[in-house]
């Protein structure tokens, strides 16, 4: 038996360090995601706790005031302190993509799992609808529901939960197909217990990580298209405080030479989205390792 040379050795242990390096820098990423992600949350909660001012306190006479001791992020040209409005925002900000993702999974999760395991026509009609919901751009069909509904958060929800269900559909059909095929499910087939309770039991539980995996990554997704709406003038309407409507109100202070009313609430979306993709990822990624 060859013993490892000493350039061997050096490889091996190059070789160990540099995958320890990377599996640490990726964990450092997603927990600094996270905390990124919870302060934003606990700011979204104690808002009126730790706002300065009243979001919506119009005072012209200290309009487009560059950021100073008493007004961080200066404020806007209605006078309205930027900060506050920002910390106010933050609910509306991640409330609506809450909302989204909430809706598109449950859903989606339900077309997934009965496409899956019904199989034959049920499948193919399913399979089918998804592909049809996959051709409407999701704005597009945020503002055809809007163009119905009115302008609102509720209107533009309503109408993104719909345009994410086929992303939800999609990933939950491929991991339960995978799922069905395993011989536990054949095992409790075989004694006699009903496709609902396999289902409920043993085959959501199973998925759900994946499921966790994609719903964190369309949270941004969604984040990011709530705010592109609210910009467009689709979303939450004035006085309200949004991260996206705060930009598109913020550009004529630049016009003006003053950044800070659209810089900062469009740093702020920047932030929760680079998070919520690096959450994602993380999870995905842990996911993955595990089911190796």
């Amino acid at each position: 038996m060859t013993l490892p040379t000493t350039q061997t050795r050096t490889t091996h242990l190059l070789t160990r360090r540099s995958w320890l390096s990377i599996r640490t820098r990726g964990n450092a990423l997603t927990i600094a995601a996270l905390v990124i992600l919870a302060v934003l949350v606990v700011t979204a909660v104690f808002a009126p706790w730790i706002a300065p001012y009243d979001p919506n306190q119009v005072s012209l006479a200290d309009a487009l005031q560059q950021p100073s001791p008493a007004h961080l992020f200066g404020t806007d040209d209605a006078g309205r302190d930027v900060l506050s409005r920002v910390i106010w925002g933050a609910r509306i900000s991640l409330l609506g993509p809450l909302g989204v993702v909430l809706g598109s999974t449950v859903v989606g999760v339900l077309v997934g799992v009965v496409s899956a395991w019904r199989g034959g026509w049920t499948d193919g009609v399913l399979s089918r609808i998804v592909e049809i919901l996959f051709a409407f751009p999701g704005v597009l069909l945020a503002i055809l529901i809007v163009a119905v509904l009115g302008a609102g958060l509720t209107s533009t929800v309503l109408a993104l939960a719909i345009a994410y269900i086929p992303y939800m559909a999609r990933t939950t059909r491929s991991v339960a197909l995978a799922e069905r095929d395993t011989a536990y499910v054949h095992a409790l087939e075989v004694q006699g217990m009903s496709s609902w309770r396999i289902g409920l039991r043993h085959l959501l539980p199973n998925i759900a990580p994946f499921v966790l995996a994609q719903a964190t990554l369309c949270f941004g997704y969604a984040m990011i298209d709530l705010a592109g709406l609210s910009f467009l003038g689709f979303g939450v309407q004035p006085p309200d405080a949004d991260w996206g409507a705060m930009v598109s109100a913020g550009q004529s202070a630049l016009i003006q030479g003053v950044a800070a009313p659209a810089l900062a609430p469009g740093a702020v979306i920047v932030l929760a989205v680079v998070s919520f993709s690096l959450l994602g990822e993380g999870i995905a990624e842990r996911v993955q390792r595990t089911a190796r």
